[in-house]
């Protein structure tokens, strides 16, 4: 009798303790969720919580330098650092958020594809994406898939192929997010009683040499505003004559989060157009005085052989 009972009580001991020590599985991964975010997890009432997610203290850092230094571990397996990233010829679009987040992040990834998908340019060749998972327990496999899924639905959606090659899903550890986060001023903390970091949605543009020029919040990106934006980091290494045109026409405008006309760009756009006026007139006057003058050269040789 009481080895019947041991055979039916051990496999159910394995079961508990497999799901205990494997991460990602049961109660585990949450638990080393709540050790490693221990110093920033919200204490406040379960009433207060809610709000939280919602709502995370942003900084904007622009001209920050971004530490190349950081170590962070890619889809595949390979630990990189972020100056991996940095050529000094493409800017990057840098995004913190969760593979696993089941509000925010799902709409940060949808505006994010959106835009990409819109503009003409493909991630790798003119800039680079670079997602960070803000989850310490969150592992590569994760990040694989997250990134074979966006790169589909971006073919589908748009006909883009080979954007996995420029938009990097990265995992990592604690102390190395956490770095980053402060870095770009990106608050977020781990929220206990609905197992959910909060966190603000916004997108970073750097640099090609990893320094923070622009912030676009929200969850739905412009792509014009993201182009302009990509533009002005790398000082003109990409983008066409007409972008240059556009950015001294110009001026970002944060509360608005596009680029629009100011008054010094309106008398910009006003003498280049007054320029180019001229230009068709003088050059329409000119031409009109060398036809004239070729007409009475050939009159007066046809007069004078006869």
């Amino acid at each position: 009798m009481k080895a019947n009972v041991t055979t039916r009580v051990l496999p159910v001991i394995a079961g508990v303790l497999l799901a205990a020590l494997i991460p990602g599985v049961g109660p585990a991964a949450q638990v080393a969720r709540a050790q490693a975010y221990k110093p920033q997890e919200s204490t406040a009432p379960a009433d207060a919580q809610s709000s939280q997610l919602k709502s995370v203290d942003m900084d904007y850092h622009l001209g920050a330098q971004v530490s190349p230094d950081l170590v962070f571990t890619d889809s595949n397996g390979q630990r990189v650092k972020l100056g991996d990233y940095f050529d000094g010829e493409r800017p990057v679009v840098l995004q913190l958020g969760y593979y696993q987040c089941p509000m925010l992040c799902g709409l940060v990834f949808k505006g994010v594809r959106t835009a990409v998908g819109e503009m003409d340019w493909v991630p790798g060749e003119q800039y680079q994406i670079v997602t960070v998972s803000i989850d310490p327990a969150e592992q590569p496999s994760l990040a694989k898939m997250k990134k074979e899924t966006f790169a589909r639905e971006l073919k589908n959606e748009s006909g883009k192929a080979g954007t996995e090659d420029g938009w990097h899903f990265l995992v990592g550890e604690s102390h190395m997010i956490e770095q980053l986060a402060d870095e770009v001023g990106f608050g977020f903390k781990w929220v206990r009683e609905p197992q959910q970091f909060a966190h603000p949605a916004v997108i970073m543009i750097l640099s090609p040499d990893g320094k923070v020029t622009r912030y676009l919040s929200g969850v739905n990106y412009d792509p014009q505003t993201l182009r302009l934006s990509l533009v002005e980091a790398s000082e003109g290494k990409v983008g066409s004559l007409v972008d240059q045109f556009l950015l001294t026409c110009l001026h970002y405008d944060p509360s608005l989060g596009t680029y629009s006309a100011t008054a010094m760009g309106i008398m910009r756009i006003g003498g280049g157009l007054t320029v180019i006026v001229m230009l068709i007139v003088v050059g329409g006057l000119l031409w009109r005085e060398y036809r004239r003058r070729i007409r009475i050269e050939t009159h007066s040789a046809a007069h004078g052989a006869a």
